[in-house]
């Protein structure tokens, strides 16, 4: 009886611990509501939008939201926000919402900011813009499919639309998350940037055996990663003779495969990918 009832309780604590987490959040979500005026009221024009408010904006992003954005708003974890034109709504009022109280079913957190510090940050956002809707590249996306699918490999590790591997991230919609700057400079060098997502990590087992793959969770006792062949592997350190975690992503450099008007074209398919 007392194992049974101890094998409860350790079950119910971490239920009860996220129930509360998640209790919090919807409290913080309704404190987030209740003290906006601009929610209350449903403001829908910007009413901060002098060079003083986008400067003062742009301090809020660099410190807030350029981690997933990118520093120059051309995205990283988070969409390039460059375009003008937004997945979730592209006027002031939505603006508005989605940086003050995130978006739901994603990465996108809120901000706890007063109103007029999100407003101003909606100044910012919309100075980034480089003329609204998508941006005009160089390259055939037609031709840019046909060698995605030809050349380098990369429906091996990179799913689209539901078909290819696992092991890269998906990029099903990868126009609405990537300046096309950044798409070419992850082709050519994707060690450049990482996604915190798809850390590289490299471990050696007692009896010699190295395993390499993307880190999926770490503790104080065991490692698991997603291996090159997309297996789910996990280790307990104490097996482990080296943990190696290398600055560089599992995907090669393709400058070779891809150059001059073939990487044109590849950025030009890649840039034009959207949900369907």
């Amino acid at each position: 009886m007392f194992r049974v009832e101890s094998a409860r309780r350790r079950w119910f604590l971490p239920a009860a611990i996220l129930l509360a987490s998640s209790l919090l959040w919807a409290d913080g979500l309704a404190a987030q509501n209740v003290l906006s005026r601009a929610l209350q009221e449903r403001i829908r024009e910007n009413p901060h939008t002098t060079d003083a408010d986008v400067e003062a904006g742009a301090r809020v992003f660099r410190r807030s939201c350029s981690l997933c954005h990118g520093a120059d708003g051309t995205g990283g974890d988070g969409p390039d926000l460059t375009r003008g034109v937004f997945r979730h709504g592209s006027s002031d009022a939505a603006l508005f919402r989605n940086i003050l109280t995130g978006i739901p079913n994603t990465g996108m957190g809120g901000i706890y900011q007063p109103d007029r510090s999100i407003w101003q940050v909606v100044s910012y956002v919309r100075s980034l813009s480089r003329g609204g809707g998508e941006e005009e590249v160089p390259g055939d996306p037609r031709r840019g499919r046909l060698l995605y699918m030809s050349r380098g490999s990369c429906s091996d590790c990179h799913r689209l639309n539901g078909s290819g591997g696992r092991i890269g991230p998906d990029l099903s919609d990868l126009g609405w998350r990537r300046a096309p700057e950044h798409i070419r400079a992850s082709i050519a060098e994707p060690s450049a940037a990482i996604d915190g997502s798809y850390r590289t990590v490299e471990v050696r087992t007692e009896s010699g055996a190295i395993v390499r793959g993307v880190l999926r969770n770490e503790d104080r006792f065991s490692i698991q990663l997603f291996d090159e062949f997309e297996n789910l592997r996990s280790f307990q350190k104490a097996e482990l003779t080296t943990i190696e975690k290398p600055e560089e992503s599992l995907m090669p450099p393709l400058g070779s495969f891809f150059r001059g008007r073939d990487l044109d074209d590849l950025v030009a398919y890649l840039y034009s990918l959207r949900p369907e």
